[in-house]
């Protein structure tokens, strides 16, 4: 737009510079006219004293003198030129101001152009509006026939539930006087069967709360007898104890009293048998050595019970201990799989949270890009006003999945009405806009945007 401008004020500025110099040269040549018939003796005494000065004045001063007379002829073909020159200079500004106005015809076409697309967009926004709104009206209308029909066939349910009603409450009448009339007929016998009833009942209570009593002593005898048994057997293993500890008692009483009645007899026979007593004491000296050996091979054989017990119980314990170490490391196994199998799945949905994260990074960068490019090509596309800098307002853009614009309106305006409409032309002149290839980024971001339009 600025270049276009300059380029047409050049000629303007040429042809009243033109203008200029033809005007001046008119007076230039009147007054040098009027200087040549008037100061012809001023130039004799003006060359008479500069002969004096030097040679070349001298030598000047008649070509000077003689110059003014053949000079008509030229300021003639002076004028026929000045006067071509003039009327080329008007020819181009009669071209320039036809350019100019061709120019201001083609941009009020456009925007009629532009007015016209806006005024069958807003056409066929009214026809859609007006369908959709005759397609309300039918439905209402549509309800409302059923409302009246549902309305209909409740009056007449109602009209027979009513009938059916009124034949109901007089059956009901018919059904209360024969009722009444029954009624005092079996009052008494109510009475009698109220009394009958009560009676069983009471009878049912009375046999009931006797079960229950009979129940509760049966539970009561049977826990006393339990308690009994249990007391019986305690005696019983109190008798077995007592039995066996005098059964203990007789006998030790009774291996006393032999060894009493064997250390008597020995008494009585042992000085006559001191020889025998003698052999009888080394041979029980050798039975005693045997048995104290006997007892120590048996203490040796419980002892080496006892350590086969015990190895048996550590090997036992060793073995429930493998079992409990095994059991231990599955459990830890299975629980450091569950353990790898949460990071491995935590790690998944980091590493597509990640992803998302950095496809939603790509698509905004995306976007920010097409924006960019999209305020580009509408301020390349804007044709400025005149005198309108510093201005800016907020166009909501509507657009098809190709880029072509459907619609571009201020919603913010700059508070010129001029600038706006030239924001509007602009938008609608760099149709189709720059708009990503991806159909869910362009459906989010572009099928509906606005922006800020700020010419620099």
């Amino acid at each position: 737009m600025d270049s276009q401008k300059k380029r047409f004020s050049w000629p303007l500025i040429l042809a009243l510079t033109l203008h200029l110099t033809i005007l001046a040269l008119f007076a230039l040549s009147s007054l040098f006219k009027y200087t040549e018939k008037e100061s012809t003796p001023a130039q004799e005494i003006i060359n008479a004293t500069i002969v004096d000065e030097t040679k070349e004045q001298i030598e000047s001063t008649p070509e000077a003198t003689a110059k003014p007379e053949p000079e008509k002829p030229d300021e003639r073909l002076a004028e026929e030129k000045i006067k071509q020159q003039t009327e080329a200079n008007l020819k181009a500004e009669q071209t320039l101001h036809q350019a100019e106005a061709e120019k201001a015809k083609t941009e009020v076409e456009k925007a009629e152009a532009a007015k016209a697309k806006q005024a069958e967009i807003a056409k066929a926004e009214a026809a859609e509006a007006a369908q959709k709104k005759a397609e309300t009206a039918k439905a209402e209308a549509a309800a409302k026939a059923r409302q009246a029909e549902i309305a209909k066939a409740e009056a007449k349910q109602l009209q027979a539930e009513k009938t059916k009603a009124e034949a109901a409450k007089e059956e009901a009448r018919k059904k209360t006087e024969a009722a009444a009339k029954a009624k005092q007929v079996e009052i008494a016998k109510a009475k009698a069967e109220a009394a009958a009833k009560a009676k069983a009942e009471a009878e049912k209570a009375a046999k009931a709360e006797a079960a229950e009593a009979a129940k509760a002593e049966a539970a009561a005898k049977a826990k006393q007898a339990e308690k009994a048994k249990a007391e019986a057997k305690q005696l019983e293993a109190e008798k077995a104890a007592k039995i066996k500890a005098e059964a203990a008692k007789k006998q030790a009483e009774a291996e006393k009293e032999e060894a009493r009645k064997k250390t008597e007899a020995a008494a009585k026979a042992k000085q006559a048998e001191i020889a025998k007593a003698k052999a009888e004491a080394e041979a029980a000296e050798a039975a005693k050595k045997k048995a104290e050996a006997a007892k120590a091979e048996a203490a040796a054989k419980a002892k080496q019970a006892e350590i086969a017990k015990a190895e048996a119980a550590a090997k036992a314990k060793a073995e429930a201990e493998k079992v409990a170490k095994s059991k231990a490391d599955a459990e830890a196994a299975r629980a450091k799989a569950e353990a790898d199998a949460a990071a491995a799945k935590a790690k998944a949905a980091e590493e597509q949270a990640e992803a998302l994260k950095a496809k939603a990074a790509a698509a905004q960068a995306e976007a920010e890009k097409a924006k960019a490019a999209i305020k580009q090509k509408v301020n390349r596309s804007w044709i400025r006003p005149s005198d309108k800098t510093g201005l800016k307002c907020t166009i909501r853009v509507r657009l098809m999945s190709d880029g072509t614009v459907i619609d571009a309106s201020v919603i913010s305006s700059s508070g010129d009405e001029i600038f706006d409409r030239s924001a509007e032309n602009a938008v609608n002149k760099a149709s189709p806009l720059p708009v990503p290839k991806d159909k869910n980024l362009f459906a989010k971001e572009f099928r509906s945007f606005q922006f800020v339009f700020e010419p620099k």
